[in-house]
C-alpha cells in the first residue's frame, strides 16, 4: 500500500502534520518522534502529536539529516516539550553549530511558509527558524531501548546528506528511511534523491533493502507498506540510474557547463510538474548539487 495522507499507518505509528512534509510518531510507554518538519507548520505538529497523546510527552525526537525541512519545528517543539530530547548524527551537529548553515535553513523555512500560504494552508507558525543544540549525538548502529520490547537503532545511509541516519524499529519493522530512498509525490512522480555522493547512495539503498521493512516512511509524500516498499526501494534503484544516464549525457552534450546542464535538467523533471512539489530555490540547490556531484564522478581517475 502507498499511503499518502497523515493518520495512523499501523499500531501505534502515525503520520503527523503534513504527508509532503510529515512529522513521524510512534507511540508507546516512551512516545518518539522522528524529524521535525518545517518551521510554517509548527502548530500543525504540536496540535497532531497532542491528539495522540493527549497530556503525556514525547521523550525523544531523532533527526534523519540537518535540512530545512527536516528541522524546522526542533525548537518549537522544545519549548513545547522542554525535557524532549533531542538525537542526531554527529555531522548533524557539526552542521548546525555552521553561521551560514543555520542562515540557510531559516531563509528555506521562510521560503516555504509563502508556499504553503499560497496553497492556502493555515494557520502558520509565522516565527522565523531557531537554531537549536542536539542533546544525543548518535553513533552508527547505536541502539536506544524505548521500552522492554521496542528499540531504535540508527544507521549511517549516506548519499543524500553526509550527516543521514535512518531509523530501524526492528520489532515493527518499521524503517524511518526519509531520503536515503527516492521521493514519491502524488502525480506518481519518483525524485532521487542522492546529493553528495552518487555511490554512496546506492550502498545505502542496498543496506535498506536488506533490512525487510514492511513500513517504510519516506521523507516525504508517502508511506509504504508490505510489498510496495520493496518496490519503491527498488524503484529508488532505477530513478538514481536513470538520472545518472540522462544528466551524464546532457553534462557531455553541454560540455561539463553546469548552469546549462541544471536549466535542461530542471526543464525535463521540475517546470511541467503539477504543485505540490519542491519549492523551486531548494530544487535548485538540490539539482546544482546532484550535478556537480555526477560532474565529479565522471572526471574521475580510474581505479
Amino acid at each position: 500500500m502507498i499511503i499518502n495522507e497523515t493518520g495512523k499507518i499501523s499500531d501505534e505509528f502515525y503520520v503527523i502534520g503534513s504527508p509532503d512534509i510529515p512529522v513521524y510518531l510512534l507511540d508507546g510507554p516512551v512516545p518518539v518522534l522522528f524529524d521535525a518538519g518545517c518551521t510554517a507548520l509548527a502548530h500543525h505538529y504540536e496540535i497532531g502529536i497532542k491528539e495522540i497523546l493527549g497530556d503525556r510527552k514525547p521523550a525523544f525526537l531523532f533527526l534523519t539529516h540537518s535540512h530545512f525541512d527536516h528541522v524546522g519545528a526542533v525548537s518549537h517543539f522544545k519549548k513545547v516539550w522542554p525535557m524532549l530530547q533531542i538525537a542526531g548524527s554527529v555531522r548533524c551537529h557539526e552542521i548546525l553549530l555552521k553561521q551560514n548553515a543555520i542562515q540557510l535553513i531559516r531563509k528555506l523555512n521562510l521560503e516555504s511558509a509563502n508556499d504553503l500560504r499560497e496553497m492556502g494552508i493555515f494557520p502558520l507558525n509565522n516565527k522565523p527558524f531557531e537554531p537549536f543544540e542536539l542533546d544525543i549525538l548518535i553513533k552508527p548502529e547505536q541502539k536506544v531501548e524505548m521500552s522492554s520490547d521496542i528499540t531504535v537503532m540508527a544507521f549511517n545511509t549516506p548519499g543524500h546528506t553526509w550527516d543521514f541516519m535512518s531509523y530501524w524499529i526492528y520489532e515493527k519493522k518499521i524503517l524511518i528511511a526519509s531520503e536515503a530512498v527516492a521521493c514519491y509525490q502524488d502525480n506518481g512522480y519518483i525524485q532521487t534523491e542522492f546529493l553528495v555522493d552518487f555511490d554512496a547512495y546506492l550502498n545505502s539503498l542496498k543496506q535498506i533493502e536488506n533490512l525487510g521493512a514492511t513500513i517504510l516512511c519516506a521523507g516525504h509524500y508517502a508511506v509504504f507498506t508490505d510489498e510496495d516498499a520493496l518496490e519503491h526501494i527498488h524503484a529508488s534503484f532505477k530513478t538514481a540510474n536513470d538520472y545518472l544516464a540522462m544528466t551524464e549525457g546532457i553534462l557531455v552534450q553541454e560540455k561539463g557547463d553546469l548552469d546549462r546542464t541544471i536549466l535542461r535538467v530542471k526543464a525535463l523533471e521540475w517546470d511541467d510538474r503539477p504543485w505540490p512539489k519542491q519549492p523551486e530555490s531548494a530544487y535548485l540547490l538540490n539539482t546544482r548539487q546532484r550535478v556537480k556531484t555526477i560532474w565529479t564522478r565522471m572526471n574521475m581517475p580510474p581505479t
